[in-house]
This record gives structure tokens, C-alpha cells and sequence, in this order.
């Protein structure tokens, strides 16, 4: 869960390891003109290969992950999803074990 910026050929880039796919890899987002430039660059490594949202969703599926509006949505609480690993059962100044969320 980590993000920070990067330029490459002047153009900025966000790079983030949020784990979202339940790989160990990068997320790199951008606007403009050298998103293909960098993507080319990437490619160019005989180790590296495109994925597709297939991929991703097969990926963060194995790992337990959920999509927003696809597996859960704002009438899902995190107790039905099978998240209450993300939800703190304790909260500051409140010893009841009550999902803040409601």
C-alpha cells in the first residue's frame, strides 16, 4: 500500500503496490502523451508481458480481493462480504465490537 510519483521522458507518473490483483507488482497510471512511451519501454524487458482485466480478476479473486459495484456495494456490509479482516474491531474511545460504516 504504497505510492509515489516518477517522471519518465518528462511526462509524470503515479507508481503504486497496492496489491489490488494479490500479485507483488506495480500499478503505474498516467494521462498524456508518453503513457505508450512507457509502455513500450516496459515492454522491451523479455521478463515483463501485458495482463488483462481478466487477468486482474482472476488474480485479486484467488487472493480474496473484492471489486467495488461488482462483489460489494454500499448495501454490502463487510461482514457479508467476508471482509471483516479490513475492518478494525476495536475503535478509539469505543470498546463495542460495531462496524462504524453503518
Amino acid at each position: 500500500m504504497t505510492q509515489f510519483s516518477a517522471k519518465f521522458q518528462g511526462q509524470d507518473f503515479t507508481i503504486t503496490r497496492s496489491g489490488y490483483t494479490g500479485e507483488d507488482g506495480f500499478e503505474i497510471s498516467s494521462t498524456g502523451p508518453n503513457v505508450v512511451a512507457i509502455t513500450e519501454a516496459i515492454l522491451r524487458n523479455p521478463l515483463v508481458s501485458l495482463a488483462g482485466l481478466g487477468s486482474r480478476d482472476s488474480l485479486r479473486l484467488e487472493a480474496g480481493l473484492c471489486l467495488h459495484g461488482h462483489d460489494i456495494n454500499e448495501t454490502t456490509t463487510p461482514l457479508e462480504a467476508a471482509l471483516m479482516w479490513t475492518v478494525h474491531k476495536r475503535k478509539a474511545g469505543d470498546q463495542r465490537l460495531k462496524f462504524i460504516g453503518e
